[in-house]
C-alpha cells in the first residue's frame, strides 16, 4: 500500500499464535525476512505479538533448556507489540530509532469502527533502502559500490572493525555494513590489540572500565595504521565529566563521536566521508 513517504510497508508473513515456533522461524528463513507476525487463534484475527531474529537470539537459551522449539509461538514472542498508522510513515525511521526496533507492524484504521488492519511491516533493512536510494545520485561510498546489472559489488578499500559488548548492536552494525556493501566489517575482540587493525574502528565504550577504554584511545591515536576511530557511548551509562572529555576528543581528526540512540543516518553519512577520505584516485 502506497504512502507519501518514502517508506512504504513490505508484506508481512502472518501466523496464528499456536503455530509451531520451529515451522515460524522455517517460514522466516524460507522468505528470507527478518520478523513474523503472530494474530489470536480464536476469534478475530487481532495481532497480538511479533517474533523476530533478535527474540532467537536473546531468548535462544530458554528455547533449548526449556525445549520451546516445537511448542507454539505464543510461548516466545514479543507481546504487545508497538504498530506505527499508514498515516504516521514519514515519523516510522524516528520512531523505530527512538526504541531501538528493527520490525514495525504498520495498520490502516478501517473506517468508522476503529479496528485496525495489517498493511505491512517496516524493517530496518527498509529504511536503508531507502538510504541507498536516497545517496544513488551522489559521489559517495554507497554510490561508489553501487553495481552492473549482473555484477557483485565491491567493498571500499578500508576494512571496518567493531567492537561492543552488546551482541545485538554489533551484529546490527556488521550485518548492515556487509548486506549494503558499506564496507568489509568483522567482529573484533578489544582485549586484543594485535585485532584493532582495521583502517576504521567502531568502538562502543558501554560496559568498558574508563581506565581501560582510557588507555586504548590513546595508542589508538599513535596507530598510524588506523585512520578513523569511531566512538559510540550511552550518556545515561557515564558521568557527565567523560562526555565532556568524548566530546572534546571528537575534535580530532581521527575521532568521532555518537551518543546513543544512534542516528543511524548521520552515522552511516559519516562512515561514507570516512571512506571518501582514504579512496585512492
Amino acid at each position: 500500500m502506497p504512502t507519501n513517504s518514502k517508506i512504504n510497508p513490505s508484506p508481512a508473513l502472518i501466523v496464528r499464535a499456536d503455530a509451531k515456533m520451529s515451522e515460524c522461524v522455517q517460514m522466516m528463513n524460507e522468505n528470507r525476512i527478518g520478523s513474523i507476525l503472530v494474530v489470536s487463534d480464536q476469534g478475530q484475527p487481532d495481532l497480538i505479538g511479533i517474533f523476530t531474529e533478535r527474540d532467537l537470539l536473546i531468548k535462544f537459551e530458554a528455547i533449548v533448556s526449556q525445549r520451546l522449539w516445537e511448542g507454539s509461538i505464543r510461548e516466545v514472542m514479543t507481546s504487545p507489540v508497538k504498530t506505527v498508522d499508514i498515516s504516521q510513515m514519514d515519523q516510522i525511521a524516528d520512531f523505530m530509532l527512538t526504541h531501538n526496533f528493527r520490525h514495525v507492524p504498520v495498520t490502516v484504521s478501517e473506517g468508522g469502527q476503529g479496528r485496525q488492519i495489517l498493511a505491512g511491516v517496516v524493517s530496518m533493512r527498509d529504511l536503508f533502502k531507502v538510504f541507498v536510494k536516497d545517496q544513488a545520485g551522489s559521489s559517495s561510498w554507497l554510490s561508489r559500490s553501487s553495481h552492473r546489472e549482473g555484477m557483485q559489488p565491491s567493498p571500499p578499500r578500508g576494512a571496518v572493525s567493531i567492537f561492543s559488548k552488546d551482541p545485538n548492536f554489533s551484529l546490527f552494525l556488521k550485518k548492515m555494513f556487509n548486506d549494503f556493501a558499506l564496507g568489509n566489517a568483522s567482529l573484533i575482540d578489544f582485549s586484543k590489540m594485535a585485532t584493532l587493525s582495521a583502517e576504521i574502528l567502531i568502538l562502543d565504550l558501554d560496559g568498558l572500565e574508563v581506565a581501560i577504554w582510557s588507555q586504548y584511545l590513546k595508542k589508538l591515536n599513535q596507530d598510524e595504521a588506523v585512520k578513523s576511530v569511531v566512538i559510540v557511548f550511552d550518556p545515561s551509562r557515564q558521568s557527565p565529566g567523560i562526555g565532556g572529555v568524548l566530546e572534546k576528543i571528537g575534535q580530532s581528526e581521527k575521532f568521532s563521536i555518537f551518543r546513543k540512540p544512534i542516528d543511524i543516518f548521520s552515522f552511516f553519512d559519516r562512515m561514507n566521508s570516512l571512506s571518501l577520505g582514504k579512496s585512492q584516485p
